[in-house]
């Protein structure tokens, strides 16, 4: 029947529009989601800091840069991985090393992926952030410096929320200091899309529920 086949191609081919217009509406929105990615403007011997640059292994096969400050002249002791903001990255988080070296922490800063020196991705999000903490505590845990049963976490902002989501998922984990962690995602997402103009409902209702490809 030329009639029903007419009819049966024309749906197919509008559900396909419809499908490939919604795929590039989550595409621009993914990009204009995205973090600024900043470079470092300071480096650690501009603070009279001895540090380590190192490459770790992250999820998805992504590399993620960081600076390793071991405590000079100690073995064996306890360590602190520190996890920058949202569209921040570990240099920024480099004032908070020295009185942690003093006090006989090692201390890891970190960059999460598509921040400062570390591998890109489509997207991050705070679960993300907090798999990349979970990589840097797993290097540090394999350090001969680090005691592995005494490792902490510092968090600011997402970095915060990651570290406190990585404690709730780990057993090693002895002390987190969240600085600045937002109540709930949905309001940073008001207050962002009121800063930008954008109207919650359809955009912002979208974005709080939507679950990209390989999301964690």
């Amino acid at each position: 029947m030329p009639a029903v086949d007419t009819v049966l191609t024309g749906l197919a081919l509008g559900l396909a529009g419809l499908w490939g217009l919604r795929a590039a509406a989550h595409a621009l929105i993914l990009k204009g989601l995205r973090a600024p990615r900043v470079t470092a403007s300071t480096l650690p011997e501009a603070l009279g800091l001895v540090a380590q640059a190192v490459s770790i292994a992250g999820p998805n096969g992504k590399t993620l840069f960081a600076w390793f400050v071991p405590v000079s002249g100690a073995s064996k002791t306890p360590a602190v991985l520190v996890m920058h903001g949202w569209g921040a990255n570990a240099g920024m988080m480099l004032p908070s090393v020295a009185p942690l070296v003093d006090a006989g922490l090692a201390v890891l800063l970190l960059d999460a992926r598509c921040h400062g020196a570390s591998g890109d991705e489509a997207f991050t999000s705070l679960p993300r952030f907090a798999q990349d903490i979970d990589a840097g505590l797993d290097w540090l845990a394999r350090q001969a410096q680090v005691d592995a049963d005494r490792l902490a976490l510092i968090g600011h902002s997402v970095g915060a929320g990651a570290a406190l989501l990585s404690a709730t998922r780990r057993d090693d984990i002895r002390a987190v200091v969240s600085i600045s962690a937002f109540a709930h995602p949905y309001e940073v997402m008001r207050r962002l899309l009121a800063a930008n103009h954008i109207p919650y409902f359809g955009i912002g209702w979208y974005v709080l529920r939507m679950r990209p490809a390989n999301t964690d």
